[in-house]
């Protein structure tokens, strides 16, 4: 009878061990995947419009044209701002 529990408390730390196992396995795959989207997504926006999704937002919060790339490039600042002239006449 004692073989029979030590054999049970054996299957139990095995399939406590797979779980933890498969739930780690699937996190990782999980975040392995959010990288992947995030991956597609920006390299799919570089090749329809010359920028990043980086470069995208960083241009929203500034309300400059922002490239990393080209403008790293070209030598000139990461976010190139408009010029706003003042067409008041004061």
């Amino acid at each position: 009878m004692g073989y029979l529990h030590q054999h049970t408390d054996t299957t139990r730390v095995f399939m406590q061990a797979r779980s933890l196992l498969i739930a780690i396995l699937f996190i990782a795959t999980a975040s392995l995947n959010g990288c992947a989207v995030y991956t597609v997504a920006s390299v799919g926006s570089y090749a329809t419009t010359g920028k990043g999704i980086g470069d995208h937002a960083g241009s929203a919060v500034t309300g400059g044209d922002c490239n990393l790339i080209m403008n790293t490039y070209n030598r000139k600042y990461v976010c190139e701002m408009p010029v706003v002239y003042n067409r008041n006449g004061f």
